[in-house]
């Protein structure tokens, strides 16, 4: 274990909670409605916090622990059996990091997942059924599709899947799961009749660079270790984002 490579995934960590929180948050609230801007914010920042206690109670056992290809088991539910000592491993043999860290890294993966969900359908669903509906998704598509990919055992990482920074169980994800909830919840009311124009297209864009600062911890935090592979994510994520734009 390094001490470089604990400092880095745990700035890491704070990088993605930046992307959630205010970063999301801004970039979703400044698109809607002014009546409903509060809502979209609350709705990101309590489905992330949701999401990240689910995954320290019964999250991180069933994503991450051995047990069928497709779920893990309930040997870490609450954390058990994670303590100070406690070592994860990373991309390089031998090389470890401490359980917590990676506990929380992956934290903010689940909680910043879930909220990706909510722009989906912002301002067409009560507080209370977003809540219910992120509880049973986080449950039943997350924490699957999680452990398929990145867990030990997984289905799809044992058929030669590679997902370096959520690819497939962060971004196709929630993806479909804002396309399916889209398309159950349907068009706003008013929608075609009445002016909809976004609140403040100048929050929007302070989200939107918050989330491309997040990137760097996002993607070059995946790499697990402070080596050149999470410098070439780093400069990727840099390069790309600014020829996107």
């Amino acid at each position: 274990m390094h001490k470089g490579d604990v400092a880095w995934i745990m700035t890491a960590t704070l990088l993605v909670l930046m992307m959630a929180l205010p970063g999301l948050a801004l970039f979703y609230g400044g698109l809607v409605r002014a009546k409903n801007m509060l809502s979209v914010l609350m709705q990101v920042m309590t489905v992330f916090s949701l999401n990240a206690l689910l995954f320290a109670v019964y999250g991180y056992s069933l994503a991450f622990t051995e047990g069928t290809p497709f779920i893990g088991s309930l040997d870490k539910v609450f954390l058990s059996g994670v303590t100070i000592d406690s070592l994860a491993d990373t991309f390089t043999d031998n090389v470890k990091l401490p359980e917590f860290a990676f506990i929380a890294f992956q934290a903010t993966f689940a909680g910043i997942t879930g909220a990706l969900v909510v722009g989906a359908f912002a301002e067409r669903m009560k507080f209370s059924a977003v809540l219910i509906f992120s509880v049973i998704w986080f449950t039943f598509c997350y924490l699957p599709i999680c452990h398929m990919v990145w867990g030990p055992g997984g289905y799809l990482l044992e058929d030669g899947a590679l997902d370096f920074a959520g690819g497939t169980v962060v971004h196709i994800n929630a993806g479909i799961a804002g396309l399916v909830g889209a398309y159950m919840v349907g068009k706003r009311i008013g929608f075609g009749r009445e002016s909809m124009a976004p609140h403040s297209l100048t929050l929007t864009m302070v989200g939107a660079s918050l989330l491309w600062v997040g990137w760097f911890g996002f993607n070059a935090g995946s790499n697990l270790e402070a080596t050149s592979g999470a410098a070439l994510a780093f400069i990727n994520t840099l390069f790309a984002t600014a020829a996107a734009v």
